[in-house]
């Protein structure tokens, strides 16, 4: 189960950063699509970092809120985030 467990963390922190690479080169949507294959796993992982990596998400994304599907990832990160508040 170790070895599973370090699998999604490293995962989830790997895909956050693609795609925030994404983003810096203007690839918003491919960009949000990645973000959501980081939540996908997220549930599985306990890890500081990847805390991290979601809460960031908000900052990237807060120039972008007009776009339908960075507005999508905005809602669900923040649902994610409110969770690792009350853990």
């Amino acid at each position: 189960m170790f070895g599973v467990r370090v699998s999604y963390r490293a995962r989830v922190r790997h895909r956050a950063t693609l795609a925030e690479r994404q983003l810096e080169i203007c690839h918003l949507e491919t960009a949000c699509a990645t973000w959501h294959q980081a939540l996908d796993d997220f549930p599985m992982v306990q890890s500081g970092r990847a805390d991290e990596r979601v809460r960031a998400v908000f900052g990237l994304l807060r120039p972008h809120r007009k776009n339908a599907a960075a507005r999508e990832l905005y809602g669900r990160a923040r649902t994610v985030a409110s969770q690792l508040e009350s853990a």
